[in-house]
């Protein structure tokens, strides 16, 4: 195998290896987010997929539309700040893909090819 050859398949392995990191930081995102009174605690996955839900005290004081509007006020909150760790996530992987793409190979004759 020629070494540029051999360079296209160690660049292909590092890109394969940074997917398969995104992938897996991807499926522990998470978020929790309490409302300002503490009546109501969602969690979703990275995803915006509602994994939580908890009643504080005061949620049995409130009225059933503003309760139910209030949680579904906090689990968008919620989803918000899942998509927002994912948006970063996403951002690194983007910068560290095109980083590899643009890394230069090496020919059997030692010369380098620089992607254009």
């Amino acid at each position: 195998m020629t070494s540029l050859a051999q360079s296209v398949i160690a660049r292909a392995i590092k890109q394969r290896d940074l997917l398969q990191s995104m992938t897996e930081q991807s499926k522990t995102i998470t978020a929790r987010v309490t409302s300002r009174d503490r009546a109501v605690s969602a969690e979703v996955d990275g995803r915006g997929q509602l994994t939580g839900l908890w009643l504080g005290a005061v949620a049995v004081r409130l009225d059933p539309d503003v309760l139910a509007a209030l949680i579904v006020e906090t689990a968008q909150a919620a989803a918000q700040v899942a998509a927002e760790r994912y948006n970063f996530l996403l951002k690194e992987f983007t910068v560290r893909m095109a980083e590899l793409q643009q890394s230069p190979l090496v020919r059997s004759d030692g010369s380098i090819v620089e992607p254009q």
